[in-house]
């Protein structure tokens, strides 16, 4: 039986290259062939939906309370990333109370209209994700808060206070956080002073 000729199939003419592959190529280098890139997250045109998700992200930091889970934090990442505004981060003693956190905490978000893009973790119970788009809720067990350490890495978010203390405004939305940053390629000014020549 003869063997059947496969057509040779054309090969594709390389593709000529881009600026950008031609500045990498000329440098030698990436960062020079980068975009600047804003070292401030954009701030968020609609104080409205701000102000809802710090609420919202308030009542889901209360709630985790109202369960008794420890270590609550609410941080606030505007001025770290544009993909969302707040985290709230809390230990559950067990998966069957984290799992009881997540649920109270989906209930109730539902009765006042704010639905969640997903929810993630609730089999295993280590680390349950409630994401909604502005605002993410943590519930970690022990192990898992510490192992993952998410207040580190993003250690640079400021805590907000989720509570309703005595003396302040209620809910009062605060400023975002301004990042300072210092550019590499600028050495740092001197603040020694630098002996005077003397004219001989």
């Amino acid at each position: 039986m003869p063997e059947q000729e496969n057509p040779a199939t054309p090969t594709p003419e390389p593709s000529s290259p881009t600026a950008r592959t031609k500045a990498i190529r000329a440098t030698r280098s990436i960062k020079t062939a980068q975009d600047d890139v804003v070292s401030r997250a954009v701030d968020r045109r609609n104080p409205d939906r701000l102000t809802r998700a710090f609420a919202h992200a308030r009542l889901a930091a209360k709630i985790t309370d109202d369960n008794r889970a420890k270590d609550i934090l609410l941080l606030d990442l505007r001025g770290v990333t544009p993909l969302l505004d707040f985290f709230v981060i809390a230990t559950a003693n067990s998966r069957r109370q984290a799992n009881a956190i997540a649920s109270e905490i989906d209930a109730e978000m539902k009765k006042i209209g704010e639905l969640k893009l997903g929810m993630e973790g609730s089999e295993e119970g280590r680390w349950i994700l409630i994401d909604y788009g502005d605002f993410v809720v943590h519930i970690f067990s022990g192990d898992g808060r510490t192992y993952y350490a998410l207040e580190e890495i993003w250690g640079d978010a400021p805590q907000l206070s989720w509570r309703d203390e005595p003396g302040a405004p209620a809910g009062e939305l605060p400023p975002p956080p301004t990042m300072t940053t210092t550019d590499a390629s600028t050495p740092a000014e001197s603040t020694a002073e630098t002996p005077e020549k003397s004219s001989d």
